[in-house]
């Protein structure tokens, strides 16, 4: 799926080069050195998007496994503690 993040990004660089040249009422296909540093610095945007979702997708699954082993530890604490109290 690296493909296809960093080939959307890349098209989002083209379409932003694009439309940068328009604004200015240039032809749009003027310069395209400049459309190809606009994809690649958009496709490393977009590799580095791909990699900041991977690591914030394993920092939630261990935030949740750490959340579920403290239920756990508390839920274990509670029922042990009550009943060392009624005794």
């Amino acid at each position: 799926m690296v493909i296809g993040t960093v080939a959307g990004w890349a098209g989002a660089g083209f379409l932003t080069r694009c439309w940068a040249l328009a604004i200015q009422k240039r032809n749009i296909f003027d310069g395209l050195g400049g459309h190809a540093a606009f994809m690649g610095a958009f496709g490393a945007i977009g590799y580095w998007a791909y990699g900041l979702e991977d690591r914030q997708l394993e920092l939630i699954k261990q935030k949740k496994e750490q959340i579920l082993r403290n239920r756990e530890n508390l839920a274990a604490k509670l029922s042990g503690g009550g009943a060392q109290e009624e005794e």
